[in-house]
């Protein structure tokens, strides 16, 4: 493969859209975000996609090398960190529940002493001049709320990993989807 820097990617802007659990997400690069919300800002670092296998190593007597793996585990999970505070950020980064107006300008949220899993779908877009990926997961729930620090020289912020768990039908863990031709 010769060297291409027109193949080089960057994602110069982005979107995350998040939505309640069983929300069908885009089925190609035109369709719209159906059902998501857009959960406003990100930090500058963007987001980070990770695809990991956990493996089993079948050894044999004859062999200094394994001579075969064993699939045990596989995850994808896209992280990020929020920058807005509101009614949709806050308790997606705690796993679910909601803010309650307490009246008077008062609002109170609930961090639960028996938490339940809050089941979502979660898609980003970025683009790249005139190329736009998508990243989607129809099935999964935040599995880390990363430590959020208050202090008076930088934005509060939400960091977030969003886990893919078992598709309720089919084998999609995720998707990427481009309009990309280096794909071709």
């Amino acid at each position: 493969m010769p060297l291409a820097g027109s193949e080089v990617r960057v994602g110069a802007n982005g979107t995350i859209y998040v939505a309640p659990g069983g929300t069908a997400v885009p089925a190609n690069i035109g369709a719209a975000w159906t059902g998501f919300t857009d959960i406003g800002y990100a930090s500058e670092d963007g987001a980070t996609l990770s695809r990991s296998l956990t493996t089993e190593q079948i050894k044999a007597w004859q062999s200094i090398a394994p001579i075969r793996y064993l699939i045990t585990e596989v995850a994808f999970t896209i992280s990020f960190n929020l920058l807005q505070w509101n009614k949709t950020t806050l308790p997606f980064w705690l796993g679910g529940g909601s803010v309650v107006n307490q009246g008077g300008g008062s609002f109170k949220y609930t961090v639960s002493s028996s938490p339940t899993i809050d089941e979502r779908a979660l898609g980003i877009e970025w683009t790249d001049g005139a190329l736009t990926y998508r990243a989607t997961i129809s099935r999964g729930m935040v599995t880390e709320s990363g430590e959020s620090q208050v202090n008076r020289s930088n934005p509060i912020g939400l960091p977030i990993t969003f886990a893919a768990m078992t598709p309720a039908s089919g084998s999609e863990l995720a998707a990427l989807l481009t309009n990309d031709t280096a794909m071709t």
